[in-house]
């Protein structure tokens, strides 16, 4: 039987090749990348990724090259619990969760510590009452923006980080590869964004 790649290693060498600190912008370099599916689970892995990745070249330090692969490799085994069309199953978007497992990475949490836990839960809350306010599911670029825009949001003020935020929101490039794209009604069309 011929073993397949994981499918998150291209996303996690983009995020080591990285020193940005702003990851709406690194979000939309991994999802421009031809091997970027146009939806499924490997956006439960990305989202994650660039907060991780900005998070850690911002913070800076002496371990600048070796916390941010352990932070990758513990989120690419979180993520990959967490199946495709969760957002339908679940009922919670794998964006908006891979936005708490990396606030959870940063923070240490573990099941019996108290601090962080309610930050995170908070935010991904936040950011799947943003997501479900868009009205329709299907496009897992939409929810990524959302799940980033806002986690970075969240990070710089509970984190005291630095992340830098675009002064406006990306426009979709990725609109021809979803057959059922909300066009004009989606927030990151590039009508409401240029």
């Amino acid at each position: 039987m011929e073993e397949t790649e994981d499918p998150t290693a291209w996303v996690a060498g983009v995020c080591e090749a990285s020193d940005s600190t702003c990851p709406s912008e690194l979000l939309e370099e991994v999802m421009a990348d031809p091997r970027c599916d146009a939806f499924g689970p490997i956006h439960h892995f990305i989202v994650g990724a660039v907060l991780l990745t900005c998070y850690r070249n911002a913070e800076g330090g002496a371990d600048r090259n070796e916390r941010p692969r352990a932070d990758l490799a513990e989120l690419r085994q979180r993520s990959s619990i967490v199946p495709g069309a969760t957002c339908a199953y679940w009922g919670v978007c794998g964006a908006a969760a891979s936005t708490g497992m990396a606030h959870a990475i940063i923070r240490g949490n573990d099941p019996l510590k108290k601090e962080g836990w309610s930050e995170g839960q908070s935010m991904v809350a936040h950011i799947l009452d943003e997501i479900a306010a868009t009205g329709a599911p299907r496009c897992c670029k939409r929810d990524s923006r959302i799940a980033v825009a806002r986690a970075t949001e969240t990070f710089n003020g509970l984190l005291g980080c630095n992340l830098q935020i675009p002064d406006k929101p990306p426009s979709c490039k990725t609109m021809s590869r979803n057959t059922v794209c909300l066009g004009s009604a989606c927030p990151y069309h590039p009508r409401h964004v240029s």
